[in-house]
Order: structure tokens, then C-alpha cells, then sequence
């Protein structure tokens, strides 16, 4: 797989041209070079006059070799920086200035070609110092400019279209391969209908036309998807078309209720409530005026409930009935329950559910019981098991399913107590244990009494794996020898 290489970007580049500069200067260019890389032309300069190198002392020859030389490396910085800048479209935000740090670079090329180094030193420096200060202020125009031109965009007002597109205008010259200058420049793109789009929804809004308002919003959303103002009047427009809705599902809701149409009223009135719970947790204040139309919801399904309550009543009343009569107690349960959750005054309801609710709860402990016979080996349960018997035997009149019930209970229970004689053959080397009854030793046959329930026999002897079974007694069916010998050595 051959690796993608990533292009070096703007800055890197002038980074790498300005090391290239620098070398360039100090290694090679002092051979070859004994003039300015920069002139200005001057009509008024007077023809240099040469420098006799002859007149000088080698000491003086060598502080004006050193001088040229810092003179040639600042001038290679000054010429990359000028560039850097040219390329920025400095003539579009800092022309004087600009101009002022190149007259200081044609006042050292003077000074050079007459030989006085130092002081055209000293012009470089003061030019390449004018030329950083132009540097930074491109950064600072650059960031104003994406600031004023984000700033405007989320206004959004008509006068703000000049504006971005200088600021659009001016970043781009700057730094075109910028990100953010790219995405200000793509926000840009139909700013102008963003704007148009915003105001004929402000107006429709102002008209209580949210409908119309909403989908001149949307088409501004449309063309910047992240515009915050635009995204904010979408959700004003969203909640102003709710209330809108609630006002009509009431209407619609209470000329159901008029007609005896309690589902399509109960429709319209959830619908509607729904509609304030969800504007209640968007805006605070919202959310005040959301708890008095929510009270008034209430008023109405409480309206509603009353009329269709005789009615509700006397069919769940049938229904409930019909399950006593099959002995399904929770069913009969459940509907009493639900008649007094929604009237609690109902008096004849509340005897109902007391009946069945203890007929219930004592129909669900015999099932638990027959369901799991096995459990009554444990003392407590047992006890609650001749309870429950107790308790179903004192029914008056009992009907066929609970006559069953009773009679099935009292066998079990009779039977639970019955002991079940097992015989344990083992090989008079294995220490046997019958868990939470006995530890029965080594021993070559022995017959235990074990009442119905689950038991776990283990044996151990030293040097060889211990053995267990687990035993079900039920009391049925006869169990035949079990073996326990620890016969597989260690």
C-alpha cells in the first residue's frame, strides 16, 4: 500500500524558503555579491562612489566584510517577508506602510552602494522591524475581519451585506488557503437571500403567519445550516404553532365531548396536553404559561371522565363479576382496582376489591405451594402451608376450583411430614453425611428416615476424590439403594 504524503502547507513553505534564504546569504552570496540584492530607483542618487579598500586597515576591512555580510542576510529576511506580505495583498489594507519600510530598504541600498554598511544595517533593521510589525497586523486584520464577518452574518440585517463581503473580501486576500477564511467565505456564499429570507419571516411572524414565518426560516436554514439566529426564530415559530394546535385539539376535543364521544375527545385532549409538556421544558417562561393551559386540560378530561363514568362503571362491574364467578380472583382484582383509581368513592367497589383481593392473595399460596411440593421439608414453609389450608378450608361455600385446591393441599401437606426409609450402601472406608440432617460415619449399609424435600449425601475418604448425590424425596415413588464410595484415588 503506498502511503499518501501530505503537501506541505503556506507556512511551512516560507519557512523552508526563508532557512534556503539564509544560507544562501551567509555562504555563497558573500562570494559573488558585492551590491545590494535591493535598489530602488532614484534619479536623484548620485553616482556611488567606489570604496578605496586600498585606504583601509585590515581591521576596518574586516568590521565592513562583517557589516556587509549582516547587511546581505537581513536584506535575504527583508525579501522573503516582502513577498510574504505582497502574496497577503498588502496593498489592500496597509499600503502606506508598506511603502514606508521599503523607502528605509532603498535608504540602506544607498547607504550600501557608498560603503557605509553599518548605517545601511541600521536602515534593515529598522525596515525589517516596520515589515514584522505589518506581519502581525495581518494576523490582527485577518482575525477582525473573520470576528466582524461572523458577527454580521449571525445579524443578519440588510446593511450587514456590505459588510461581510469586505470582510469576506479582506480575509481572503489575506490568507486564502485559511480554513476559517474558507468557511466564512462559504457562509458568504447567498448571504444576501439569507438575509431577504429572514426578514419576509420576521414579518410573516409579526402577521401570526408561523406557518409561512417557519418556512422562510427554514429556507434561510437551508443556505447556512448553523445559523444561530435563524435556528432560534425556527424554534420561536415552533412553539407559537403549538399553541396555535392546542387551541384547536381543545376546540375539537370539547365538540366530541358535547356529542358523547368520549375516545375522540380523550384524543384531542391528550394530544393537546402533550403539546404543553413539551413546551414546558423548553423556555421558563414558556413553561409558566404552559401550567395554566395544562390545568385547563385537566378540567376537561376530568369533564370527560365524569360523564362516561356510570357507564364505564356498570360494564367493568359485569366484567369483574363474571371472573368471580370463574374464580379468577386477579382479574377481578385488577378491575376493582382500576374503577377505585379513578373514583375512590365508590363504596360497593371497595368491598368488592377487599374480597377478591384476599381470595387472590390466598389462590396465588396454595399454587405456590402445589406448584413446588418439595419446599414444605423446611419448617416455615410448612407452617405457612397448614395456614393457608387453615385459611381455605374456613371459606363458606366454596366453589369447584377452590374444592380442588383444598383437596390437593390437605394430601400435601399430609404427606409432607410422612418419612421415606432409604437404604445407603457404602464400603465401611467412606465417611458419609446426609447435609442438614446427619453425619452418618463409615459403615457398609444403613437405612435413614428422610421426609419429602432435597438433600445433598456426600462422602470423603482420605486419598481419594469425594462423591456426591444429590437426592429429590417426594414421597411417591420408592427409592431405590444408593451407593456412597470414594473409589477414584487423588
Amino acid at each position: 500500500m503506498t502511503k499518501r504524503v501530505r503537501p506541505l502547507n503556506r507556512q511551512q513553505l516560507w519557512i523552508i524558503s526563508l532557512l534556503l534564504a539564509v544560507v544562501f546569504v551567509i555562504f555563497i552570496l558573500p562570494k559573488i555579491v558585492t551590491l545590494p540584492l535591493v535598489s530602488v530607483a532614484n534619479e536623484n542618487f548620485d553616482t556611488p562612489t567606489p570604496v578605496n579598500i586600498e585606504a583601509l586597515t585590515p581591521s576596518e576591512i574586516a568590521e565592513k566584510t562583517r557589516y556587509r555580510q549582516q547587511s546581505q542576510s537581513l536584506l535575504a529576511l527583508i525579501l522573503v517577508l516582502r513577498d510574504k506580505l505582497l502574496g497577503q495583498s498588502i496593498d489592500q489594507w496597509a499600503q502606506a506602510q508598506y511603502n514606508n519600510a521599503m523607502e528605509l530598504v532603498a535608504e540602506g541600498d544607498e547607504q550600501y552602494s557608498y560603503g557605509k554598511y553599518q548605517q545601511s544595517l541600521d536602515s534593515y533593521n529598522l525596515a525589517f522591524e516596520k515589515l514584522q510589525e505589518l506581519e502581525k497586523l495581518a494576523t490582527d486584520t485577518l482575525e477582525q475581519s473573520l470576528n466582524e464577518g461572523a458577527k454580521a452574518i449571525e445579524r443578519a440585517d440588510v446593511e450587514d451585506i456590505a459588510l461581510v463581503r469586505g470582510a469576506v473580501s479582506l480575509a481572503t486576500a489575506i490568507a486564502p488557503e485559511d480554513d476559517r477564511v474558507k468557511k466564512l467565505n462559504l457562509r458568504a456564499i447567498n448571504f444576501s437571500d439569507v438575509v431577504d429570507a429572514i426578514s419576509q419571516g420576521d414579518i410573516a411572524f409579526t402577521q401570526e403567519q408561523y406557518q409561512l414565518a417557519k418556512d422562510y426560516y427554514e429556507s434561510a436554514l437551508a443556505i447556512i445550516s448553523d445559523h444561530q439566529r435563524t435556528q432560534e426564530s425556527i424554534g420561536k415559530t415552533k412553539i407559537a404553532i403549538d399553541n396555535n394546535n392546542f387551541v384547536k385539539l381543545m376546540s375539537h376535543g370539547y365538540s366530541a365531548l358535547d356529542n358523547s364521544d368520549y375516545v375522540v375527545a380523550l384524543e384531542k385532549f391528550t394530544q393537546a396536553q402533550a403539546i404543553y409538556d413539551k413546551n414546558a421544558s423548553t423556555d421558563r417562561a414558556q413553561s409558566e404559561r404552559a401550567i395554566e393551559k395544562l390545568k385547563s386540560v385537566e378540567q376537561a378530561i376530568s369533564q370527560l371522565n365524569n360523564q362516561r363514568s356510570l357507564q364505564a362503571i356498570k360494564q367493568q362491574l359485569s366484567v369483574a363479576t363474571d371472573f368471580e364467578k370463574k374464580e379468577q380472583w386477579q382479574q377481578a382484582q385488577t378491575i376493582y382496582q382500576r374503577l377505585l383509581d379513578r373514583d375512590s368513592s365508590l363504596i360497593d367497589v371497595k368491598a368488592r376489591l377487599l374480597r377478591a383481593t384476599i381470595r387472590a392473595k390466598l389462590d396465588q399460596q396454595i399454587v405456590s405451594v402445589l406448584n413446588d411440593p418439595l419446599k414444605l421439608a423446611d419448617q416455615s414453609a410448612y407452617s405457612n402451608a397448614q395456614k393457608t389450608l387453615s385459611d381455605a378450608q374456613g371459606i363458606k361455600n366454596p366453589q369447584a376450583k377452590l374444592r380442588a385446591q383444598i383437596e390437593q393441599l390437605t394430601s400435601l401437606v399430609q404427606r409432607a411430614r410422612m418419612p421415606v426409609e432409604i437404604l445407603l450402601v457404602s464400603d465401611q472406608q467412606t465417611e458419609v453425611t446426609v447435609y442438614r440432617v446427619a453425619k452418618l460415619g463409615a459403615f457398609q449399609e444403613m437405612r435413614v428416615q428422610l421426609v419429602p424435600g432435597r438433600y445433598i449425601i456426600a462422602g470423603s475418604r482420605k486419598g481419594y476424590r469425594d462423591v456426591r448425590i444429590e437426592l429429590v424425596v417426594e414421597g411417591i415413588d420408592e427409592i431405590p439403594p444408593l451407593q456412597i464410595s470414594c473409589t477414584e484415588r487423588i
